[in-house]
């Protein structure tokens, strides 16, 4: 009798042990874990989330007049440009968020040739985020983020402020003659303006016409102020800079602004720093999840990760004064977890890694 017992007992087992390589369909292990050249299995990626920080910023070019060195002479109320050079005011910021492959949840998946087991299938983005993983892939079309560059910039709008220098230059007269002609043209527009604003002049009556002339008058003004006070060109750029949040520090310098400088990238440069806080709200801290060194270290059979996210409170602030403040979900700040695979299709949310929808 004991004998039968023990080769009953001996026949399970292998039995036991039969079915669970039979459900040992695939294994999903840390990327840095895979030798190179292994072929037989894919890596898929869960989402980061990466904030882009839009500023708008107004780059104004300044020009030395020809004639600025007399323009105290006649003009004692306005300060003329000096030299050539660039000045810069930061006049709105904007942060929204785009999802990229996270290099800290990026995974290989070993698919297992099983005798009589089911086809495993993954839906992978083509930069590398999964979309689904099952017996059965999701259908349609997914708009797809790509990663972006770390820096763009972008023209939004031109103004120039004075128009360009005219060619009063003539032969023969000194700069202060110049000068001089210069300031008793614009004491004449000055009085041509005044007159029209007045209602001596008859065809100012006409709105259209009051308005092209008074328009023609302006431009001729700063034309000639130009020449004594210095050109000014203005035009409105977007900068952008992506930052991805960190766990470990919650506080990241990421650029630097200088009214003469403009905005710099990094620590370096000189301006008053821009810093971006990300505090988390801890939304997902009463999850038990895995830590990153448990995941990275051991191989999991039929089982996939997947997260939860976590909600954060962002600043972005110059100098410690805030310019923008927003709360988002910030992905890499919560719990990455195992989700087990059997006869299952699971979908996930493609911003945030999340499974959102889950078929047996």
């Amino acid at each position: 009798m004991n004998r039968f017992v023990a080769k009953t007992a001996f026949a399970l087992m292998a039995i036991v042990l039969m079915i669970g390589q039979v459900q040992a369909q695939f294994t999903t292990t840390f990327a840095k874990n895979i030798n190179p050249g292994q072929q037989n299995g894919l890596y898929y990626a869960l989402p980061q989330t990466m904030l882009k920080i839009d500023f708008v910023i107004e780059e104004t070019q300044l020009e030395k007049g020809p004639l600025s060195d007399y323009a105290h002479n006649y003009l004692d109320m306005l300060d003329p440009v000096e030299y050539k050079s660039m000045e810069y005011k930061l006049l709105a910021v904007k942060m929204t968020t785009v999802a990229t492959p996270d290099p800290n949840a990026l995974f290989f998946v070993t698919l297992n040739s099983v005798r009589g087991g089911s086809n495993i299938q993954l839906d992978i983005m083509p930069n590398g985020i999964i979309r689904s993983i099952g017996m059965s892939s999701l259908g349609g079309e997914e708009k797809i983020v790509e990663s972006p560059e770390f820096v763009e910039n972008e023209v939004i709008g031109e103004v120039a402020t004075d128009a360009g220098f005219l060619g009063l230059m003539s032969a023969g007269k000194t700069n202060a003659q110049l000068a001089k002609e210069a300031a008793d043209k614009i004491e004449e527009i000055r009085k041509a303006k005044f007159y029209l604003i007045s209602g001596d002049v008859e065809m100012a009556s006409n709105p259209e016409t009051f308005n092209a002339m008074y328009q023609k008058l302006d431009a001729m003004e700063k034309e000639y102020m130009s020449l004594l006070i210095g050109n000014r060109v203005s035009k409105k750029v977007v900068r952008t800079v992506y930052v991805v949040p960190n766990k470990e520090v919650t506080t990241q310098t990421v650029a630097k602004f200088s009214e003469t400088d403009g905005l710099t990238v990094g620590t370096e440069g000189s301006g008053k720093m821009i810093t971006v806080q990300t505090l988390s709200m801890n939304t997902t801290s009463a999850i038990n999840a895995p830590s990153q060194s448990a995941v990275e270290s051991m191989n999991y059979e039929n089982k996939v990760f997947y997260r939860v996210p976590e909600m954060a409170n962002v600043k972005v602030m110059l100098d410690g004064k805030t310019l923008v403040e927003d709360r988002l979900i910030v992905n890499q700040l919560g719990a990455l977890l195992m989700a087990p695979m059997q006869n299952t299709l699971l979908k996930y949310d493609t911003k945030t890694g999340q499974i959102v929808n889950l078929r047996l």
